[in-house]
């Protein structure tokens, strides 16, 4: 009689702690299932808020410069002193299909959007809404050259994750024809707003 009450609060016993073990592992799961939808409302929140705008500027056979514009209402922070925020992408085409990633890109300038003020790169390290960092950015030593008839898309993909992009036709260096139908695009939360350039 005794060995079965104890086989029986044995058994009891091990039913609670898998019971309340069930339980707080739901709890868990709920709890970070309620903070993942808290932060991603506010990383979403913030890629609305960040938007950009991208226009080649000039083309030549090792290096391509490009505007990108702040059209949102967050700054675009572009490097400190050990890394860059934010990652470039060229994509063009030479006797086959290049592409690199690069996050090695020099600011040449920022400017107030439509106007002549400038700021110092060297402190003014970001973009703030409605200003533009004219950016250069030079391939990698291993990649081959841009030629003159390559089509080349740039990508500039910001630490918000909003990414904004180009295409141009290379008609001869140091200038570039745009595609049609191809333009400044401004990309956000994966929905791209294109405004065209013919």
């Amino acid at each position: 009689m005794g060995m079965s009450i104890t086989i029986a609060s044995a058994i009891v016993l091990v039913g609670w702690v898998i019971f309340v073990g069930a339980i707080s592992a739901a709890i868990f799961s709920t709890i970070n299932d309620i903070g993942s939808l808290v932060n991603s409302a506010s990383t979403d929140k913030v890629k609305l808020m960040a938007r950009l705008s991208l226009g080649i500027e000039s083309i030549e056979n090792r290096s391509v410069n490009f505007t990108v514009a702040n059209i949102g209402s967050r700054e675009i922070f572009l490097r400190n002193d050990t890394f860059a925020w934010n990652s470039v992408i060229i994509y063009y085409n030479n006797t086959d299909w290049q592409n690199y990633l690069i996050e090695n890109y020099t600011v040449l300038h920022i400017n107030a959007t439509g106007t002549d003020i400038s700021f110092d790169v060297t402190t003014h390290r970001c973009i703030k809404p409605g200003e533009e960092a004219l950016i250069q950015v030079d391939l990698p030593s291993e990649a081959p050259d841009i030629l003159e008839t390559s089509l080349v898309t740039v990508i500039f993909a910001s630490h918000y994750g909003v990414t904004a992009s180009q295409e141009a036709y290379v008609s001869q260096y140091g200038e570039r024809t745009l595609m049609s139908g191809m333009g400044a695009s401004v990309f956000s939360e994966g929905n791209i707003a294109t405004d065209y350039v013919r």
